[in-house]
């Protein structure tokens, strides 16, 4: 599972700037309200992804699909069965996208229930300013922004590794190969294809002070 994750934006961090610049360049709805630091769903955040006429590039998107008869938003999918799940079967094959993160969080669970306990995780080259990239898609909701809605996107998940299934037994999808990040910007790549190139990358576990209460509104597919 994903259900929050961090953008670093200190000023030494090359790669968050360069991202924050693009999106500043572009002027698109809604780049005033990208947030950066700790993100939750329904924020707005930087996106990676390909526009025709551009190429790949960088735009501002709301965290979540919005859930079929309203009440909250779908802000993960499993990438088992997301080419078959209505929501996002055609989102898998035309409209994927990359999630740029320092890193992401997870809360250890005890018998099935979640606990306080907080931990972030990095990839281990975290300490050289290297980004993980999570594997997401998009979509256009009520017109987009441009017509009073707004773009949303989600991010893929996958069953657990031996290094996260002491936490939670779900774990976001890290794309670490420039190759396959590529592929995974190209809808002309078959999803069955990229989903059997998916491999957790080494990551690097640190625990972090608890959360201050907060309302929810996320629900996970």
């Amino acid at each position: 599972m994903c259900g929050r994750y961090y953008i670093d934006t200190e000023e030494e961090n090359v790669k968050t700037r360069a991202i924050l610049k693009e999106l500043e360049r572009r002027r698109l709805p809604v780049s005033e309200q990208v947030h950066g630091g700790e993100i939750y769903p329904s924020q707005i955040a930087p996106i990676i992804l390909t526009e025709e006429g551009l190429g790949v590039t960088v735009r501002p998107m709301k965290w979540g699909f919005p859930r079929v008869g309203g009440g909250g938003l779908v802000i993960n999918s499993r990438s088992e069965k997301a080419d078959v799940t209505p929501m996002f079967q055609r989102a898998v094959r035309e409209r994927r996208c990359l999630i740029p993160a320092s890193w992401f969080f997870e809360w250890r669970r005890v018998d099935g229930r979640k606990t306080k306990d907080k931990f972030a995780f990095l990839l281990e080259e975290a300490r050289r300013g290297e980004l993980m990239y999570l594997a997401g898609v998009y979509g256009a909701f009520l017109g987009g922004y441009e017509g009073g809605g707004y773009d949303g996107f989600a991010i893929l998940t996958r069953e657990a590794d031996e290094q996260m299934s002491l936490y939670h037994d779900r774990m976001p999808v890290i794309l670490r190969e420039e190759s396959l990040k590529k592929a995974w910007l190209d809808s002309e790549v078959s999803y069955d294809a990229l989903r059997a190139a998916f491999t957790p990358p080494a990551l690097v576990v640190r625990p972090v002070a608890p959360d201050a209460p907060r309302a929810k509104a996320q629900v996970n597919e």
